[in-house]
């Protein structure tokens, strides 16, 4: 109940990881509405919190910012190799957070609009908040596993 005031949940949200906001947003809608607000009010919040993170892979970097693959694709990012099987993968750093929302978000608004239209495309993303595509063997009905070879 502490946590759903906007007040709060800023000062909070400043020194959490976007993992932790999203857990934190998950105990209530009264604590993510609370979230919310606060972003909404200072949306600065949303790099802060990316930066406590130190660096995002492109999937939570979309997931956070509510970006589409193209969008994070233009963003600056490094990129590395996989340890284990071939290909690479990216990681985005403070630059890429402070582009994201002076560039292509460019208020709290728009953020909060892409969040709802998540959801309505994709209900089973709890909030809105991160959504990622799952494997086969999770869309299918308990007690039924797929394995793989």
């Amino acid at each position: 109940m502490v946590f759903q005031s906007e007040d709060l949940a800023s000062l909070v949200a400043e020194y959490l990881d976007p993992t932790s906001i999203v857990a934190l947003g998950r105990t209530s809608r009264g604590v993510r509405a609370a979230l919310r607000a606060a972003i909404r009010g200072v949306p600065s919040l949303l790099v802060r919190a990316a930066c406590n993170a130190d660096a995002l892979t492109k999937t939570q970097l979309m997931g956070w910012f509510a970006l589409t693959s193209l969008e994070a694709d233009a963003l600056p990012r490094s990129q590395y190799a996989r340890v284990r099987g071939s290909g690479f993968y990216f990681l985005y750093r403070a630059a890429a957070f402070h582009k994201a929302l002076s560039h292509v978000l460019l208020s709290a608004e728009e953020w909060e609009a892409r969040l709802r239209a998540r959801v309505a495309t994709c209900p089973s993303s709890p909030g809105g908040w991160v959504g990622h595509k799952r494997s086969r063997a999770w869309q299918l009905p308990p007690g039924r596993v797929i394995r793989c070879r």
